[in-house]
């Protein structure tokens, strides 16, 4: 990848089509605006995402503008991402990176469709998740290192800096008071569960990789061959600002759970027995490189790995959507979404922890 050009333009929260209008005159200079589809995409619960669409040419490459939601400098390291995006983009994992700006950056369309709570459970579909995320954790092994050269979990580190961001009182006394509703002694218990749970789990034997750690439905792309029958022939992952090293097991935790969908997650809908064990083994086949049995020990191990990270998945993101109910400018009730994964909490920890 060579140099990335940095545009100094701020692309306000109200303004994103025009914004997108100004980076599209400087990377795409030949393009005619006036034949210019916009897309704006609705889904994503940390940024905004609109699609540039050449019509007049369509076997050009669509162009994704993604502003960076309103504060959220303060939850993910946006140098960090820059520089995964480049490390994936190299092992042809991400998509060419055109350009960043101010707060946001721009980056090739990919074609596919993102997953639904559906298509999910589709076993063409998931196998393809789950060998498409063997290689992505084997990145590690080929050359990206945290700093200091060792692959420690970044997880508890990440759980310390969330918490630390969730307000004392929040602005708005009414998510003030469903704040406290919900969580009548604050979140001094459940912080006190970070070194509890860092005991508990970072000596079952997951292997730390560099994992995606925000595989929910819209950020995987089903990519279809019109010559088999539009049958799915490769997944693609997006949006690696969350990616860090982790415990594989908790990358594949938190995807299971995100089968619940996103908008109105139904957190029943967390993949039964059958279906686990039909996803872990085609993971591990990938990952190790070896045709396994379902009746694998290995299986059996990493399922009972997984099991054991669903409830760190919960506390992350507990702790994320009570900053983000503070910081955010999207549409997205974050308070009831960090209520019904405390739930989900409580019972993974009654349970988990004796």
């Amino acid at each position: 990848m060579s140099t990335i050009p940095h545009l100094p333009i701020f692309v306000e929260d109200d303004a994103i089509e025009n914004g997108s209008q100004i980076i599209l005159k400087l990377i795409r200079p030949d393009w005619d605006l006036g034949k210019i589809r916009y897309k704006l995409f609705t889904d994503g619960i940390t940024n905004k995402l609109v699609g540039l669409f050449n019509d007049s040419r369509p076997e050009e490459d669509g162009v994704l503008v993604r502003v960076y939601g309103k504060n959220t400098e303060q939850i993910i390291d946006r140098k960090s991402e820059f520089e995964n995006f480049k490390f994936l983009y190299q092992a042809g994992v991400a998509p060419d990176l055109y350009a960043t700006f101010d707060n946001g950056m721009v980056y090739k369309y990919i074609r596919g469709e993102t997953l639904t709570t559906t298509t999910v459970r589709e076993p063409t579909i998931y196998r393809l998740v789950a060998r498409t995320m063997a290689r992505f954790h084997r990145l590690g092994a080929s050359g990206k290192r945290a700093d200091d050269g060792t692959t420690k979990s970044e997880l508890w580190s990440k759980m310390e800096q969330f918490a630390n961001l969730i307000p004392e009182r929040y602005s708005s006394p009414f998510k003030d008071l469903q704040f406290r509703k919900t969580f009548p002694q604050g979140v001094k218990s459940l912080r006190a569960d970070i070194e509890t749970l860092k005991a508990l789990l970072e000596n079952i034997g997951s292997p730390v990789v560099f994992c995606h750690n925000d595989l929910l439905l819209t950020n995987i792309l089903v990519q279809c061959d019109k010559a088999v029958g539009g049958s799915p022939v490769s997944v693609a992952f997006i949006d690696y600002e969350y990616a860090m090293f982790n415990y594989q097991a908790f990358d594949i935790a938190n995807h299971f759970i995100e089968f619940a969908g996103v908008q109105e997650p139904d957190f029943s809908l967390y993949p039964n027995v059958d279906l686990q064990i039909d996803w872990l083994r085609s993971y591990l086949e990938e990952y190790i490189g070896e045709s396994l049995d379902q009746n694998d020990q290995r299986v059996a191990v990493l399922k009972n790995q997984v099991d054991m990270f669903v409830i760190a998945s919960h506390l992350l993101w507990i702790f994320w959507s009570l900053v983000q109910s503070e910081i955010s400018a999207i549409d997205f009730d974050y308070l009831k979404y960090a209520e019904r994964r405390f739930t989900l909490y409580m019972s993974a920890k009654s349970s988990l922890i004796k």
